[in-house]
């Protein structure tokens, strides 16, 4: 083992780059995914579709984003990081290229789903499987610096495309975001690393402790085979809570801002109910992150469905631009610390062997719910005209998840 690698004041250590690059593909590739819901107003009056049809399209991209998220998740076990990231760069370019084209429902039924929701399946799996490698007892907190990168992309994202849209029109709108989200993504991967021992580091973050800090964890045997993982009932747990939650948070990231509009808000302080998630969602990042650290992510996960059942019971009860934006700032803390909390979750239960096709099947079922989201959201306006029973339903799901989550039994610590 060499002395020169390893040694702290050698050079800085190499985790703080992979959970820069992280946070920079991170935010450009969520920041773009929110910005469906600012076009879902212009492709209905322009091209005269219904909102569930143009649901419909996020929801695919939500279904193609779980099959991928589980390939790429077994592809980062094995091949590292790099390769997936640049095939989601030149992926999500070329689908908003396309975007920006279409004329026909199925274009955007076939364009979105396998080019955009492609790009979307990498981004947090890759990333955060990554991460856990590199860190061990600061998982959490590195975790979540890497999700403040979703929250980042939140706030610039939406404002910049409904500036863009209300400037140039929807068509260029799409062509901005193409230009630069492809070569952001591409230029982050190339500092991306599978594991601290692929660089010469085996032990990762562990060299950074102090002797005096608590003994770790023996990492457990790996799970192998999506059979094996189906058997496992503490994995059956979490992904029926993803299943639950996932289904919740695309219906708000795609109909927030029509039902804003509904309400006679105007398009641009509607969209900032977006950035106010976003913004805020960094808060709720950061703080579960150090919760997750201090008391795991079982309880930290606990927290953030207490916070989000909050917010879709008071958005009952919100029609005007004030209680939207207090809805906002709610929901943000829970959204953000919510995608924090899994990842490190997983690491903790089934150990970092595995974590890739762990936490990508996670991801899968969750996104198999998430993929009806939007498009069942979008159904029951068609229907009824209005969102009150679909936001009712969040409510429901969340104490799902929370019951799901709290019957987990955690992993014992051995010195």
């Amino acid at each position: 083992m060499s002395t020169k690698i390893l040694s702290r004041g050698t050079r800085p250590y190499q985790g703080y780059r992979i959970v820069a690059a992280s946070f920079v593909v991170q935010g450009t590739i969520v920041g773009a995914i929110f910005t469906y819901g600012l076009f879902l107003e212009a492709l209905q009056s322009d091209l005269g579709w219904s909102r569930a049809v143009i649901s419909a399209g996020s929801s695919l991209a939500s279904l193609m984003m779980g099959i991928c998220a589980m390939i790429f998740g077994g592809l980062t076990d094995k091949i590292g990081p790099r390769r997936i990231l640049a095939l989601a760069s030149v992926a999500i370019s070329l689908g908003f290229v396309l975007m920006s084209r279409v004329t026909a429902p199925w274009q955007l039924l076939v364009v979105y789903p396998i080019c955009i929701g492609l790009a979307f399946g990498s981004h947090d799996v890759v990333t955060l499987s990554t991460v856990s490698r590199w860190f061990e007892r600061r998982r959490g907190i590195m975790s979540a610096i890497v999700k403040t990168g979703t929250g980042v992309g939140q706030v610039i994202g939406p404002a910049a495309v409904a500036i863009l849209i209300t400037t140039f029109g929807w068509r260029t709108a799409y062509l901005w975001i193409a230009a630069v989200t492809g070569p952001l993504v591409f230029c982050a991967s190339r500092l991306l690393h599978r594991s601290p021992e692929d660089s010469g580091v085996p032990h990762g973050d562990r060299l950074l402790q102090n002797q005096n800090t608590h003994s770790t964890l023996h990492e457990p045997a790996p799970i192998e085979g999506i059979p094996a993982l189906m058997k496992n009932p503490q994995f059956r747990r979490v992904c029926i809570a993803q299943a639950a939650v996932f289904f919740c948070t695309p219906v708000i990231i795609v109909h927030i801002v029509p039902y804003a509009i509904d309400m006679g808000i105007e398009r641009t302080l509607a969209a900032g109910i977006l950035s106010v998630i976003g913004a805020i969602s960094i808060a709720g990042r950061l703080v579960m992150g150090t919760i997750i650290d201090r008391l795991g992510g079982k309880r930290a996960l606990l927290y953030c469905y207490a916070v989000l059942a909050t917010a879709f019971v008071f958005l009952q009860f919100t029609s005007t631009a004030p209680r939207l934006y207090l809805f906002a700032l709610i929901y943000g803390f829970g959204h953000g610390g919510l995608f924090t909390c899994v990842s490190p979750l997983i690491a903790e239960l089934f150990g970092t062997r595995s974590h890739g096709q762990l936490y990508g099947t996670t991801v899968f079922a969750g996104t198999l719910a998430g993929s009806l989201g939007p498009t069942v959201a979008g159904g029951i306006f068609d229907l009824l005209g209005t969102y009150r029973p679909a936001f009712l339903l969040l409510i429901f799901l969340v104490a799902m998840a929370a019951i799901a989550v709290a019957s987990i039994q955690p992993r014992r610590q051995q010195e």
